[in-house]
């Protein structure tokens, strides 16, 4: 049955074949298409099918380290990129590589149970959303009782719940006409109105609170709709059902630890 640690391995075997082709170009640079699409597809497998799987396992600062290392492969390969900047990139993967390894041994040689329940902090953010976005309250409290629940066999639900209270949330205290109509304004390139770090941004220059210590929350904001996009998005065969169940759950657990973060600052309890 495949997991993440075997996933994670069959990667770096991947990757070190790429790396020992790209060795052998005769040229400063990596000019072959094919070569270049390798390194890319390198990259794409991380983020399609490691990124969430990672996150899960706890190893949030590792896939720190990698999201940079693999995006850079995907803009190396964009281009015909001088080979030692293959080379460095490579390198900083087989340095962590064997840290990823011990971790998802240890999480995977170990039974944990879950215990998921509402907690004095949660129950907070409930009451402050009920007098605020009752909506948005409705949408915590379910995406908490799914996760609760030992029968089910996707957390993908509770993933798009905890968003749904995060993005109506924003929605009440940073509303898009306000947003667009505030000062320094850019719509981004296809989006039909203000990003979620944009309205994060909004409400805390609103409130007087100083742009450099935004980097954090906005940052959240962020990472919150890239986990649960990846969380939709993964696909998963037959095989490897029973164990990537396990590891949503415990993505959208940490989805919800980031959900829970910057609601606090945004509610202000």
């Amino acid at each position: 049955m495949s997991d993440t640690v075997d996933d994670w391995r069959a990667l770096v075997s991947e990757a070190l074949k790429v790396q020992k082709k790209i060795n052998r170009v005769p040229n400063a640079r990596v000019k072959s298409l094919s070569l270049r699409e390798e390194a890319r597809g390198l990259g794409q497998a991380f983020f399609q099918h490691l990124r969430l799987g990672l996150i899960g396992a706890g190893l949030e600062e590792e896939v720190q380290l990698l999201s940079d290392e693999f995006e850079n492969l995907i803009r190396l390969a964009e281009a015909e990129s001088a080979k030692t900047k293959y080379t460095a990139a490579f390198r900083i993967l087989r340095e962590v590589s064997p840290d990823v390894v011990a971790k998802l041994e240890k999480d995977r040689g170990r039974a944990v149970k879950i215990e998921v329940a509402i907690t004095a902090e949660d129950q907070r953010i409930i009451e402050t959303l009920e007098g605020l976005v009752p909506s948005a309250a409705l949408s915590y409290r379910q995406a908490i009782a799914d996760l609760a629940d030992d029968g089910r066999v996707s957390f993908r639900g509770p993933a798009l719940e905890l968003r749904e209270a995060f993005r109506e949330t924003l929605d009440h205290l940073a509303p898009d006409s306000d947003v667009e109509g505030a000062d320094g304004y850019k719509q981004e390139p296809e989006r039909k109105g203000p990003t979620m770090k944009q309205k994060v941004r909004f409400i805390r220059k609103a409130r007087g609170q100083s742009k450099s210590s935004g980097a954090v929350p906005e940052q959240t904001s962020m990472t919150i709709d890239e986990l649960v996009g990846s969380l939709s998005r993964a696909v998963y065969d037959r095989s490897s059902v029973a164990t990537h169940v396990g590891t949503e759950r415990k993505a959208v657990l940490q989805i919800k630890r980031y959900v829970v973060a910057i609601l606090h600052e945004l509610l202000e309890i």
